[in-house]
């Protein structure tokens, strides 16, 4: 599909009815605001709200959109958090940006890495018996390029503030604002979330998580007490780097279902199925000149027969941030100091947690309904102080809907494998619930803003159910482009048994297809000159391929990334991007090089609904309280329109135009 096919397509795919109120911003030197206000909602579907609204159950919503306008937008190819605000920030597609993607592969040795992580420039150091010290501080900036809006609004004298914003870790140096970065911000073990499980149920000691998680025996004395650790981060302040512990003590009230904790001078009291407050641990590095502070919470699963205790992946400490999550440094200390200590994890909601079935649905629900407090905390906080300025942009990001939506879905779609009965009964819609509490945050931006300040509510993407899983190496084996030698080992990687010297192509990534390049893949056999006739039979190929249980295909678009993008970064991505028809999604064990002995098997998880397939089967959502053109927008479009607002023209290097 070609580039024109892919946005034509898209327009015709994605129309909803549009809402349209306010007269049309027009000549940018008399019509120029100077404030602005931005919500972004990850993963909030249009398809859900509109089905709400009609129903009466998002009043604020419906009364905002009849402000202006409500329709869909057309997200990006790939569908993926990272890429799509990425083209929101930019106004550029991912070849202008570079973010295809969570993860990206290196062509020389086929590995895959994450690009929320940050391109890293090493200091100079001196070593002194075992120990390694810095001399200059390394250099660490965003794997994500593209000069955002906000950086353009600095040139009028517009200060901005951007809270959480995904694909901005560490967080972009701010010329005229503040900034705390969002999605992408690891945990202090440089991960997106590994938590600790102390337990004295067997069954859970026989788990294999890999790098999800760590489980320990809680082994208690005759005083019903235990003494256990924290890994902390490695200290590379040794030649040798070694892991860091925090010591902790836990005491276990069987009859009252209670324990009590005590760690790093602080005591505290847990009730069963109870989240503590945030607690501070220190890591001592090279004591007393050097240590990290680190942020967990506890909660106690089990007290009653067995003893659970969950401890919650240590983050970053705003109050002490060990890496840039904010711009100025000084910014996430004032949000500690001004509203207590809040989630730094960019994926805030543990969802290997709730995928290894070590956290119950309950017990996710009640981290989840924190997140969402602290997050409207912050929202207020903002919102309160963007109230009393005279200009500037403020914009929010929420990550609620998303990681709710992966999920919760199948408490609402009886038709999905993982459908539990008598969860459904128990919890309700969960996601309906999730979009009626955002609705009160749609009343209090309302009641404290006039209407003639324009605001923009969006998502980066919408949501599907997730039923049947795919696994692109798989198909790919199965149809003799990716070769092993012998019969493929199912439970390792293609890293270690592939035969690259016989494999045409290969997946890595969510949904992204290689081809085994000459003079580009380490091992790569392909000539350039077959390149393009080998994605042509590719995408041919997975189009005509069906499911051998139902019959169904289940891809619908298979983009061969030129035809769609343009720009300097495109070989950055993959060759092919693929996107399934709902139900079926990816096996997002491909990701890392996995492969599975059948090509679709039915999806068991509790990542029960997702967004990871075609993108015109789950557009974005765009509200704004002003009119807009009546053509479907593109994420890309909303930087050089909120350009526009300002008064500003679109800059040349965006592909983006402006909608106002």
């Amino acid at each position: 599909m070609k580039r024109r096919d892919f946005l034509k397509a898209s327009s015709v795919m994605v129309t909803l009815p549009t809402v349209m109120g306010a007269p049309l911003m027009a000549d940018r030197k008399r019509d120029a605001v100077r404030k602005m206000l931005i919500v972004g909602f990850d993963g909030m579907d249009p398809g859900i709200m509109m089905g709400l609204m009609k129903l009466g159950k998002l009043p604020n919503f419906s009364r905002f959109a009849a402000q202006g306008a409500f329709g869909r937008m057309i997200s990006t190819a790939p569908p993926e958090s990272p890429t799509a605000w990425a083209s929101f920030a930019t106004g550029l597609d991912p070849a202008g940006h570079g973010v295809f993607g969570f993860l990206h592969r290196n062509p020389e040795n086929y590995m895959p890495f994450s690009t929320s992580a940050p391109v890293n420039g090493d200091g100079r150091t001196i070593d002194v018996g075992a120990w390694r010290l810095p001399l200059t501080a390394g250099e660490h900036h965003l794997y994500r390029q593209g000069r955002p809006f906000w950086d353009y609004l600095a040139n009028d004298g517009v200060e901005s503030t951007v809270v959480k914003m995904p694909s901005n870790y560490p967080a972009e140096e701010m010329r005229r604002g503040r900034a705390l970065s969002g999605m992408g911000t690891p945990d202090i073990y440089g991960g997106h979330g590994t938590f600790t499980l102390y337990t004295t149920r067997e069954d859970d000691l026989l788990l294999d998580l890999g790098d999800k998680g760590h489980i320990y025996p809680a082994q208690f004395d005759a005083e019903h007490s235990f003494f256990g650790q924290i890994e902390g981060p490695v200290n590379t302040l040794k030649i040798e780097p070694e892991a860091t512990f925090v010591d902790f003590t836990a005491y276990w009230d069987r009859r009252h279902k209670t324990a009590r904790i005590d760690v790093c001078g602080q005591e505290i009291l847990l009730q069963q199925g109870r989240l503590s407050p945030w607690v501070s641990l220190q890591f001592n590095l090279l004591s007393p000149l050097a240590s990290v502070t680190a942020i967990t919470r506890f909660q106690l699963l089990e007290a009653g027969e067995e003893f659970r205790l969950y401890i919650y992946p240590p983050s970053i400490d705003p109050a002490d941030p060990a890496q840039t999550i904010s711009s100025p440094e000084s910014y996430s200390r004032e949000l500690s100091r001004k509203l207590g200590t809040f989630h730094t994890l960019g994926l805030p909601a543990d969802f290997n947690g709730i995928k290894t079935e070590i956290l119950s649905l309950a017990d996710y629900i009640t981290q989840s309904d924190a997140i969402m407090a602290e997050s409207r905390s912050l929202f207020s906080y903002e919102l309160d102080r963007f109230q009393k300025v005279k200009s500037g942009l403020l914009f929010f990001y929420f990550s609620s809907a998303d990681q709710g939506s992966h999920i919760y879905w199948a408490l609402r779609d009886p038709l999905h494998p993982a459908y539990r009965p008598q969860e459904a009964l128990e919890f309700g819609d969960q996601i309906v619930q999730m979009y009626e509490r955002f609705d009160t945050v749609v009343g209090e931006l309302m009641a404290k803003l006039p209407a003639s300040i324009p605001i923009m509510l969006l998502s980066d993407h919408g949501f599907a159910p997730l039923r049947r899983q795919i696994n692109l190496n798989t198909v790919l084996y199965q149809h003799g482009l990716l070769q092993f030698f012998g019969e493929p080992d199912y439970g390792m990687t293609l890293l270690t048994q592939a035969d690259w010297d016989n494999s045409e192509a290969y997946a890595l990534g969510l949904n992204g297809i290689y081809i085994n390049q000459q003079g580009r893949e380490g091992n790569g056999i392909v000539p350039a000159a077959r390149r393009l006739e080998l994605l042509h039979k590719i995408r041919d190929s997975l189009l005509a391929f069906k499911d051998p249980q139902t019959g169904g295909h289940p891809f619908a678009n298979v983009f061969i990334s030129e035809e769609i993008y343009k720009g300097a970064n495109l070989a950055l991505g993959p060759d092919l991007i693929v996107g399934c028809h709902a139900p079926y999604g990816l096996d997002y064990g491909a990701a890392t090089g996995g492969i599975t002995e059948q090509a679709i098997v039915d999806n068991l998880s509790r990542w029960s609904g997702d967004h990871i397939i075609d993108p015109h089967q789950v557009p974005a959502m765009l509200m704004t309280n002003f009119k807009r053109s009546e053509k479907t927008p593109v994420i890309w479009d909303m930087a050089p329109t909120i350009l526009k607002l300002f008064g500003q023209p679109t800059p040349e290097a965006m592909r983006g135009k402006s909608v106002v």
